[in-house]
């Protein structure tokens, strides 16, 4: 018999090699058996087709055994996990985050090993290619990809995410595909029963935490609805896992939360508030607690309505609250919204004090310093007043974008109080309050706010100068006190006293087609009627030509967002002012849906589209559009009001009586 060895060779009879396996059974004999492991005892009996029989603990023995003092027993361990195959990979998967650095090791490159088929040829070429050579691509490039199958429809991507939750080797991107096929929209169609049968058949070890998340998830696609109770059995169990774990466990907590806000919605639009609130409530504890944690908590529960829980999170973390007014201001927003109005402004108070801003006086020369003629407030840096001015004028404008006005209006005020005229974040602050009063038809409030700027516009180039460098032009400062003096006017019954009022206006600053709409409105004498027609047709010609010009315009020129967007906000120009005035309102209505198709989801060219529908008479679109775009901006005054006309309109049509006209 020949034999070949590494590096040499030699010839070995075969009664050579009989004779010494007789001798090496005799030594055996004589030192007794060796001590082995559970896990080497039964060895065997994963080899093969028995493979597929080994139970869970006999596994769990084997990974525990690559952690073994005795390398033998290691290297014969990782090989009969080897042999088992995938039947071993749910626990080989976990055990990558084993605390024993070994066993974790092992269990990295046995389950990196093993070869899985990530695309069939049933998946779609974009999934096909997504999926492409997908075991050699980084831990992030993969979440990539699970990021972009979950944004796929839902009947496109949902096996491939099964398959990656089933069979990826990185616990939490498992996690992350059971997290988006949750997370995906069911009613697209899709058939739950057999969606959940799919689950059930794939999903088979409920020990992980991935698995079991998906297999609670079937059960609620059989029943129709979330099971609460059961949910939070397992948020209790996975959440020692966060708190107790290892390697990873951070990962583990995150996902976690996720799932809670997952769940959370998925009650909610299964029409059930209650169980979605009961869910926060319970599991705030998972929420971090850190200041940017908990406004994302903060305003995902605003958003959903679940007042209660913010609640929840305020009384759990009263320290970082009082530290930070969005915190402040969202909490008070809830026991607003729950109607404790007391404890609501107690709180916006609170919020309002943070950031102090001490009162300030010109001195000729110098910027604005401190008045340090009252000793009773600490001086403070004129670099510290700005970042504390911009931080009360940024919050009181997203107060103003929830509807909270009222809050908002004390946080402008309270810059335009303490700083002199021509600071920049006084001027600021003018500015943005300005603008929400007009979107509130406060003419007057916006006229004592921009009458101060413009008069020093008039006598301070500096200022002007300092205005412009801030991204506002005088111009249209000037613009708009003339158009809110003339809208006054109108609100008084002056009609003939607005006319050149809003003329000017229009005139100072043309890009301002409510200016020219207002006018289109607005009573008047045949001269009057003729002089706004001929500038209304210019002004729509002017509008035809810039959509031209932004279609034409090569795309190599521009990005292609860049691009969109340019086209859409020209259409939208374009259909805004033709629909609120008169022209030819299907083309109006036209370039207002390509607008939408171009930047779909957008409340501002919803508005205009449900306009264009009213214009061309079909109301009951008109009242859907507008609804839809006041439910993505719920607070803004402007479109509530227009979607009032509008069903107002839709009533009164309904009744036999002729709509409003444009």
């Amino acid at each position: 018999m020949f034999l070949v060895w590494p590096n040499r060779y030699c010839y070995v009879s075969f009664r050579s090699l009989v004779s010494f396996h007789v001798l090496w059974l005799a030594w055996g004999l004589l030192l007794g058996p060796p001590t082995t492991s559970f896990a080497e005892q039964n060895s065997d009996r994963f080899v093969g087709k028995q493979a597929a029989e080994a139970s869970r603990a006999q596994i769990a023995e084997l990974i525990e055994g690559l952690a073994s003092d005795s390398y033998a027993t290691r290297i014969r361990c990782r090989d009969r996990l080897s042999r088992i195959g995938l039947a071993a990979f749910d626990q080989l998967r976990e055990a990558r985050e084993h605390p024993d650095s070994e066993v974790a090791i092992v269990a990295r490159r046995l389950t990196s090993g093993l070869q899985v088929q990530w695309s069939v040829p049933d998946d779609s070429s974009t999934v096909r290619e997504l999926l492409f050579e997908y075991s050699s691509l980084s831990i992030t490039e993969r979440q990539d990809r699970i990021t972009q199958l979950a944004e796929l429809p839902r009947g496109e991507s949902f096996e491939p995410l099964l398959r990656l939750a089933r069979f990826e080797p990185e616990p939490g991107l498992a996690r992350s595909a059971a997290l988006a096929i949750m997370n995906q929209d069911t009613t697209d169609g899709s058939n739950r029963a057999d969606e959940a049968h799919s689950i059930q058949s794939k999903i088979k070890d409920p020990e992980l935490i991935a698995n079991a998340w998906l297999l609670q998830y079937a059960k609620d696609l059989q029943n129709g609805s979330i099971s609460p109770k059961q949910w939070q059995v397992l948020f209790d169990e996975h959440r020692q896992v966060a708190v107790h774990g290892d390697t990873g466990a951070n990962d583990t907590a995150r996902q976690l939360l996720q799932l809670v806000w997952i769940t959370a919605e998925r009650a909610i639009d299964q029409g059930s508030p209650d169980a979605a609130l009961e869910i926060v409530r319970n599991n705030v504890g998972l929420i971090p607690a850190r200041t940017r944690d908990l406004i994302q908590a903060t305003s995902w529960a605003l958003d959903h309505s679940l007042y209660p829980s913010i609640a929840a999170m305020y009384e759990a973390n009263l320290d970082l609250f009082e530290k930070s007014p969005i915190l402040l201001y969202s909490a008070a927003e809830a026991y607003s919204r729950m109607e404790q109005a007391s404890v609501a402004d107690r709180l916006a108070g609170l919020a309002l004090e943070i950031n102090p801003i001490p009162m300030l006086v010109e001195q000729p020369g110098d910027p604005a310093l401190p008045n340090n003629a009252d000793q009773a407030e600490p001086f403070i840096h004129p670099q510290v007043i700005r970042l504390h001015a911009e931080a009360h004028v940024k919050i009181a404008f997203e107060l103003s974008q929830r509807g909270l006005f009222r809050w908002a209006e004390k946080e402008f005020q309270l810059v335009i109080d303490r700083l002199p005229l021509d600071h920049t974040m006084a001027a600021r602050a003018r500015l943005y309050a300005a603008e929400m009063h007009s979107e509130l038809q406060h003419h007057e409030v916006v006229i004592e706010m921009l009458t101060p700027l413009d008069q020093r516009i008039e006598r301070d180039n500096e200022f002007e100068e300092r205005l412009i460098a801030d991204q506002f032009s005088s111009a249209i400062v000037r613009s708009n006190l003339d158009f809110h003096r003339g809208l006054l006017l109108i609100q008084r019954g002056q009609a003939e006293q607005a006319q050149p009022v809003l003329k000017r206006a229009f005139e100072t600053n043309r890009e301002n087609i409510d200016i020219l709409i207002a006018m289109y409105r607005l009573e008047g004498d045949q001269k009057w009627q003729d002089e706004v027609r001929k500038t209304l047709t210019e002004q729509i010609g002017i509008a035809e030509a810039e959509v031209n010009e932004a279609v034409n315009t090569p795309r190599r020129l521009v990005p292609p967002w860049l691009s969109e967007n340019s086209v859409a906000k020209r259409l939208n120009a374009y259909a805004w002012l033709v629909s609120n005035t008169e022209g030819d309102y299907q083309k109006a209505l036209k370039y207002s849906r390509e607008s939408l198709r171009l930047t779909p989801n957008q409340p501002a060219l919803m508005d205009t589209c449900a306009r264009c529908y009213f214009a061309v008479g079909d109301l009951e679109a008109a009242v859907k559009m507008q609804a839809e775009a006041c439910e993505r901006m719920p607070h803004s005054p402007p479109l509530q009001r227009q979607l009032e006309q509008f069903e107002q309109a839709l009533k009164s049509s309904r009744s036999s009586e002729p709509p409003q006209s444009p």
